[in-house]
């Protein structure tokens, strides 16, 4: 087991206290790269080693509470980490000492740092707690799974970066898996961020920890008073209608799991696929695992990879399911690259009924996306004129600005 540093008595060398962090950041050099909570985990052990006793909920609520502050203002993360790291007042000028050493060291790059042999030591095993925490802060801040607003380009997707302006139909490999989890990454945000629409209120029945912390930030650190907030009463209700034809086959396998990612977080969401017939799917796409929902999908859903006929959808839509799905706080959402082998009129006729109900009608096509793309195929012309959005989703950045757009007009 690697003895504890012994930084209390090196506080007042700067290079030593660097060293001894560096040393011990060096034990994981992967798992800081690029993640905010990698080094949270890592001041969580600096702290340890340095005789500060971090228990595995404090380590968590501190990674929760670094969801709802600025990330960008130092006081604000210090007071954050403070109030919810330590359990000894005593400890502050201690704990103030490591912040500032930890969160102002630059590390070289991982291939430059020396292995932990080389620094007269062993490679640590890692303990139950440690391992525990590991799993717990991993993606979970940050533009992990519980951040609360969808970003185009969240901190956390690092070297895949670049991917997130691929169009979908240019991915092969192991890009289509990397793709994928991004693609869910999106939206979880996407629906933490629309259940969490909330206002402030005295009264409210839940925390508002983000103003909580910026309050204890001007008092020192020291949460004196607990801000509050009350759920909006009015909800904003989802309906999807995803064209699942042969023309867009390169893009449903993206487009779906896009839909499964808000349909396991956000109530008030209704979901149907259509080609030649429509299917309502919102039952299968409950289901735990992805995977069994794509099964599920295959199993009971006719004419997938087939024909178009979107005006025949559309009618059968507004003739079943429109009294009951759509009213005035309805955003009906459209995925299609509007091609039709039906009655081109009939889409017109249609969406104007639809129009009629829903309180927005946002056309989601992945043609949109590239170069040159003008709506001139019979369906999309015909069903443009009653669309209050016209988008594109041909890649990740493309599917976090409509997030964006649908927070701005479902408020």
């Amino acid at each position: 087991m690697r003895s504890s540093l012994s930084l209390p008595g090196a506080l007042n060398s700067a290079a030593a206290d660097e060293r001894a962090v560096a040393d011990l950041l060096a034990l994981a050099p992967a798992e800081r790269r690029g993640s905010l909570a990698a080094n949270l985990l890592a001041f969580c052990g600096l702290l340890r080693a340095s005789g500060i006793e971090v228990a595995l909920g404090r380590s968590l609520e501190a990674a929760r509470a670094l969801e709802y502050i600025d990330l960008g203002s130092r006081e604000e993360v210090r007071a954050a980490l403070a109030a919810t790291l330590l359990a000894d007042a005593g400890q502050r000028p201690l704990f103030d000492a490591l912040f500032g050493v930890f969160w102002s060291l630059v590390m070289p790059p991982p291939a430059t740092l020396p292995p932990a042999a080389a620094a007269g030591g062993t490679r640590r095993v890692e303990g139950p707690q440690v391992r525990q925490e590991r799993r717990a802060l991993s993606g979970d801040v940050y533009g992990g799974d519980s951040a609360p607003q969808p970003q185009g380009r969240p901190e956390s997707y690092s070297d895949a970066d670049v991917l997130t302006t691929r169009d979908f139909s240019t991915l092969h490999g192991t890009e289509l898996q990397q793709v994928r989890h991004l693609v869910r990454m999106v939206a979880h945000q996407l629906s933490t961020a629309v259940s969490r629409r909330n206002r402030a209120h005295r009264l409210g029945d839940v925390l508002d920890l983000r103003r909580s912390l910026r309050t204890a930030a001007r008092a020192g650190g020291e949460l004196r008073e607990l801000a509050r907030l009350k759920r909006r009463e009015r909800r904003t209700d989802v309906v999807l209608l995803a064209d699942v034809s042969g023309s867009m086959d390169v893009y449903s396998q993206f487009l779906v799991q896009f839909v499964y990612g808000l349909q396991q977080e956000l109530r008030g969401v209704s979901t149907f696929v259509f080609s030649t017939r429509l299917h309502e799917v919102t039952a299968m796409l409950r289901v735990r695992s992805f995977d069994a929902a794509l099964r599920l999908l295959s199993q009971q859903v006719t004419g997938w990879s087939g024909g178009t006929q979107i005006g025949a959808s559309l009618a059968e839509f507004n003739r079943r399911f429109a009294r009951e799905r759509i009213h005035r706080n309805t955003v009906v959402i459209i995925i299609s690259d509007g091609w039709d082998r039906g009655e081109v009129e009939r889409v017109g006729l249609e969406m104007a009924m639809l129009a009629r109900r829903a309180k927005r009608v946002i056309w989601l096509n992945p043609l949109l996306g590239q170069d040159g793309y003008q709506p001139l195929t019979k369906g999309m012309a015909a069903a443009l004129p009653f669309c209050d959005d016209f988008m594109p989703v041909h890649n990740v950045d493309s599917l976090a600005r409509f997030g964006r757009h649908l927070l701005a007009v479902s408020g």
